[in-house]
């Protein structure tokens, strides 16, 4: 099969000068953009690897549940803004089956998606404590989540995974904390992209930095349960998906219905807030949001202000996915697995055609396969290599737009690579190799 690639250079500077893109500058959206644009005007078939998008079918459970509440015409009525019992009590129960953390139903919190959640805790972290206002981010880091803090007028600080782990990543933290300057600590685990896990070593020390200095810890479970070297997929047992929960008393926790449970459109997840915490006063929150106790800022304070909650309907499916995973009906982990086995032979054929994993090892072992790959090239910083790409209809982002210190590698997204598009992916690198020797 022969194929229109790789684009003229002069055709890919024509695109940019059409859309007004900084080349040196794209992110995700404009990324997409251009891919759409070369694909249409000059033929070339992409293969889509810059946008994080689940690409699984929503489990029938899900549908049935939201399609029973709107026959029922709960589309017609506001949700209550700190959401629903049925979904609170359900998440109650899920975090203690598979985290093995236990709060109550006052606890969790619906939100827009596990964004939004994130968008409300850095607000709150950078305004517990004054002259607290900076954020520290474990990095790569879903890029919005920087852009969150940027808007609320927040400072940023990052310390990469590739450089610190372990004892190091500890005593990094500990330095910036010295400053009296530090509000929040965020990551997510997996982390986005780089896959690598906190483990329990770290999830303690960081517990115990943040409830000796009045931060708070912002843990983003967006693709929970989804590391896949271990089995998280039996409730009530052991191994549990690692927290902080289980350590310390100043954080929130994010679950995402995105990714693990396949339901991105709905834009609904749930923050679980320690019980410690959301029964805390904050004299400064009192006057951020009008709301001293930390629950109530975040419900009152943060979401009611914002959208007033999220999609009524929508909770119903959310519950009823955690209660029938609780139940042991619903084996949410097998079924996300798929990324995992993408991920796998994703990255073989990039291997084999002399490209490079950068974030390869997640501390003694290597890291695991699943929603993303971090690729490089000898002889490419990540930006060129990037726009490179483009040109044989391959579409990513590069690493230094999540924060990463690796400023050579790209983040490669294989959600939306079936097992079909596979030998597509392995012409495209063929092509770009003989090239590029």
């Amino acid at each position: 099969m022969s194929e229109n690639i790789p684009l003229k250079k002069q055709h890919l500077d024509e695109i940019f000068k059409e859309t007004g893109f900084n080349s040196e500058n794209l992110s995700i959206r404009e990324t997409n953009r251009l891919a759409t644009i070369i694909n249409e005007k000059h033929n070339i078939e992409f293969v889509r690897m810059e946008m994080g998008i689940p690409n699984i079918p929503t489990p029938n459970i899900a549908k049935i549940a939201e399609k029973e509440a709107i026959d029922k015409g709960l589309q017609g009525f506001y949700p209550p803004f700190d959401g629903i019992p049925e979904l609170k009590n359900a998440a109650k129960k899920f975090v203690k089956a598979f985290l093995n953390v236990d709060v109550e139903s006052e606890h969790v919190v619906p939100t827009c998606g596990s964004l939004q959640g994130g968008y409300i805790s850095q607000a709150l972290a950078g305004n517990m404590t004054e002259g607290k206002k900076t954020i520290i981010y474990l990095d790569p880091t879903f890029p919005v989540t920087r852009y969150q803090a940027k808007f609320l007028g927040l400072e940023a600080i990052g310390i990469d995974l590739y450089d610190y782990r372990g004892k190091e990543l500890i005593e990094e933290i500990k330095k910036h904390v010295s400053t009296g300057k530090i509000g929040g600590i965020l990551w997510s685990s997996p982390n986005n992209p780089s896959w690598s896990c906190l483990n329990d070593f770290e999830l303690e020390n960081i517990a115990k930095i943040c409830d000796e200095n009045e931060i708070l810890a912002i843990e983003d479970l967006a693709y929970i349960g989804m590391d896949f070297r271990k089995d998280y997929s039996i409730p009530f047992s052991e191994p549990f998906i690692p927290t902080i929960g289980n350590y310390g008393e100043n954080w929130v926790t994010l679950i995402s219905a995105s990714k693990a449970f396949s339901f991105p459109g709905p834009r609904c997840g749930i923050a679980v807030i320690s019980p410690h915490i959301n029964e805390k006063k904050y004299t400064n929150l009192k006057t951020f949001c009008d709301r001293e106790q930390f629950g109530h800022a975040f419900s009152l304070g943060g979401l009611y202000v914002t959208t007033s909650g999220t999609s009524h309907t929508a909770q119903y499916a959310l519950a009823r996915m955690l209660e029938a995973s609780t139940n042991g009906e619903f084996n949410f982990v097998k079924v996300t697995s798929e990324y995992g086995k993408r991920a796998d032979k994703v990255k073989e054929i990039f291997l084999k055609y002399g490209f490079q994993q950068v974030y390869k090892k997640d501390m003694d072992e290597p890291v695991g396969n699943g929603f993303y790959l971090t690729m490089s090239y000898p002889g490419y910083d990540g930006n060129d290599l990037m726009l490179e790409l483009l040109r044989y209809g391959i579409s990513t982002i590069t690493l230094k737009s999540t924060g990463s210190t690796r400023h050579e590698g790209l983040r490669v997204c294989i959600s939306f690579i079936e097992l079909e598009q596979m030998s597509t992916l392995e012409r495209k690198l063929q092509k770009f190799m003989e090239n590029h020797k």
